[in-house]
């Protein structure tokens, strides 16, 4: 088949400089942006390298089916050679790192994103697995691989798509296909954005059309030297803004900037520019791109973990950057280019990229199946071994009739007990709910884990939560289930009210903390005086110390003995002043509820835990916490009554049962 793929542009597949100065860009300020530097959008560089990627493949395979000789599994054999050899490597020396590095549960996480990262499916792993209680998004080495996996996807349907628009024998025709799918792919995901921001950000299909926005450029016209002057000069400068500008919260409308900042640069030239020649003098950055991208965050975050979770000094970063270059220009030497050279045919080479794909897989699975072989850790750090281990405390799910669903209840039966508690929260309520368990002594009292939204969330209030597109909803539809509970169940004569407090007024205020703070007494006081009822009160859990991801990291590392930098965090403390002054607000706002109310009882852990030198994190002999501001579940019974005894929890529900006594 012959393709007219005739026009005012050159044809032959010459090397462009200026492409590779692109890339260099592209992925200098990704690696900026992930060492710390001060670059609000670094990240866009990542959109850069697709419509990169876009244009450079579409033009091969343009060429090929014009000349006839295009092959899909030639196609996949180019694939293959130039991603695996050099993210295999990264694959096995991240496993390898990880043996000495992490704890099992966090090994075995990492197992499993290798596995999906060999077969460029990562997208959808991180996607799934970047949630409120899974390990934190920043010290995954191998969350970057979620990039790869988009544009691989990509591929698995655009050389067969492109076939086909070839089929009309017309540049016009194909040119128009691929713009009406730029226009409405684009206009999709940002519509999408709006709907589930993490979705638009992780998967293949919102991120489409900017691979096919660079594949576009391969059927324009070349721009002469003047207008390509001025094309170069405005995408380096909708490209600075996307740098310098861009939300936290991406794609959306930002992504257009360095998509249509890059297609500007890389839009095909009738004469060679000033700008392609300024551009070709990063070029030798842009040849190590790849293997720079690879290595760079693995390094980053393993240096993270060692110690201990904490952030890299300025020095420490400048000579991991240093690092990074240096073994990605041993990978583009000796692991790239080596396989760029074909030296099997096409099916042969799918075969061995099959194969080896499988080996990464293989030792995935022995180390998922063994479950981070936790017999590397001394006796006293298995429980600890993992985020499940930690967090894992059953409890029984009853279906509760008023509230249309199953809720963890411990304690006497629901349906027959004489008294009732509810503990309403976020995810605090959950981790308080073990340690109310261990003190609990009334054997005909039955308590409730109502663990969905706070309580002053889903009538006025409502936070934005990227991973649950419809928390506003949810929140709405739980606080009117718990609210009909508690009107129609006169049992209920306890309501134990916790949440993450801290972080609520920002959030609430939409950045405006005083304003967060005044919605949230209103909302709480209304909640209270509309849910009172004879005998009925309520016990508020006050805010928690938070601590730092290395005060954790240490703690973890130092029971389990894994090989980490040197560090005393258990027994010590972190910042106590900045977390009584952090939660200060808060719980002067509860107090101040408080004595508006005849019925409520204030617990402050912040403030019986902290003092001066320091915030307690272990208790006899365990280390208390989770994470930065959740306590372990899986705390033995006595620890979790002496910690109960510390806050002054214990002294606040037995009160009553103490009083009942004395009566009868």
């Amino acid at each position: 088949m012959q393709l007219d793929v005739s026009g005012n542009r050159p044809q032959n597949l010459e090397y462009r400089r200026d492409i590779d100065g692109l890339r260099a860009i592209a992925v200098v300020t990704v690696l900026l942006f992930h060492y710390g530097a001060p670059l609000r959008g670094g990240f866009t560089g990542v959109d850069v390298f697709f419509v990169i990627s876009g244009f450079l493949i579409t033009q091969v395979l343009v060429n090929e089916i014009a000349a006839g000789t295009f092959s899909v599994l030639a196609f996949y054999d180019r694939r293959m050679r130039r991603i695996l050899p050099a993210l295999l490597m990264m694959l096995a020396t991240s496993l390898m790192a990880g043996l000495v590095l992490l704890l099992p549960g966090e090994y075995t996480h990492l197992a499993s994103s290798a596995a999906a990262a060999a077969f460029g499916v990562s997208n959808f792993f991180f996607l799934a697995h970047t949630g409120y209680f899974d390990q934190t998004a920043d010290l995954m080495p191998l969350l970057h691989t979620w990039s790869l996996a988009v544009e691989e996807q990509f591929y698995l349907v655009w050389p067969l798509l492109l076939f086909v628009l070839a089929q009309s024998r017309s540049r016009l025709v194909m040119a128009a296909g691929v713009a009406v799918l730029v226009v409405a792919v684009c206009a999709a995901s940002i519509f999408y954005f709006r709907v589930d921001p993490k979705s638009a950000f992780y998967m293949a299909l919102p991120r489409s059309w900017e691979l096919a926005i660079g594949a576009l450029l391969v059927f324009l016209p070349a721009m002469n030297r003047v207008a390509g002057e001025i094309a170069a000069v405005a995408g380096l400068i909708l490209i600075a803004i996307g740098l310098t500008l861009s939300p936290s919260k991406f794609p959306g409308v930002f992504a257009l900037y360095p998509c249509i900042g890059a297609a500007l640069i890389i839009w095909p030239r009738a004469q060679e520019t000033t700008s392609s020649r300024v551009l070709g003098v990063l070029a030798p950055i842009g040849l190590i791109s790849y293997s720079l991208y690879l290595w760079h965050w693995p390094i980053w975050v393993f240096y993270r973990i060692y110690i201990n979770n904490g952030v890299p000094t300025p020095g420490e970063a400048i000579a991991l950057c240093a690092a990074s270059f240096a073994i990605a220009a041993i990978s583009y030497h000796y692991v790239e280019q080596p396989f760029r050279k074909r030296r099997w045919r096409p099916l042969r080479t799918v075969g061995a990229g099959i194969l080896s794909m499988l080996a990464i897989l293989g030792a995935s699975f022995y180390i998922s199946s063994a479950s981070g072989l936790p017999q590397r850790l001394p006796l006293e750090a298995q429980p600890m071994r993992s985020y499940e281990t930690m967090h894992n405390w059953p409890c029984k799910a009853v279906p509760i009739k008023e509230m249309a669903g199953s809720y963890c209840v411990f304690g006497a039966p629901w349906d027959s007990a004489k008294r009732k508690s509810v503990i309403w929260g976020d995810s605090h309520a959950e981790h308080f709910a073990p340690i109310i368990e261990a003190i609990a002594v009334d054997p005909e009292r039955s308590y409730l884990v109502f663990a969905t939204c706070s309580a002053i969330l889903g009538d006025e209030n409502y936070i934005i939560s990227i991973d649950v597109p419809d928390f506003r909803q949810r929140c709405e539809r739980s606080h009117a289930h718990g609210l009909n509970l508690l009107q129609q169940d006169m049992l209920v004569d306890e309501v134990i009210v916790t949440s993450k407090w801290p972080e609520l007024p920002r959030r609430v205020g939409k950045g405006d903390e005083r304003a967060g703070l005044e919605a949230m007494r209103r909302a709480l006081v209304k909640f209270i005086e509309a849910m009172s009822i004879s005998g009925r009160r309520f016990v508020v859990i006050g805010s928690e110390p938070e601590f730092s991801q290395n005060v954790i990291g240490c703690a973890h590392a130092t029971v389990a003995k894994l090989w980490r930098a040197p560090c005393n965090a258990v027994g010590a403390s972190s910042d106590a002043p900045a977390d009584l002054q952090g939660s200060a607000s808060v719980d002067n706002m509860l107090d101040e509820v408080a004595r508006g109310l005849p019925n409520v009882d204030l617990v402050f852990p912040a403030r019986k835990l902290c003092r001066s030198n320091g915030c307690k994190v272990d208790l006899d002999g365990e280390f208390l916490y989770l994470d930065a501001n959740h306590l372990r579940r899986n705390l033995t019974r006595q620890t979790r009554r002496d910690f109960a005894d510390t806050i002054g929890l214990t002294d606040v529900l037995l009160a009553r049962e103490r009083r009942d006594e004395r009566t009868n």
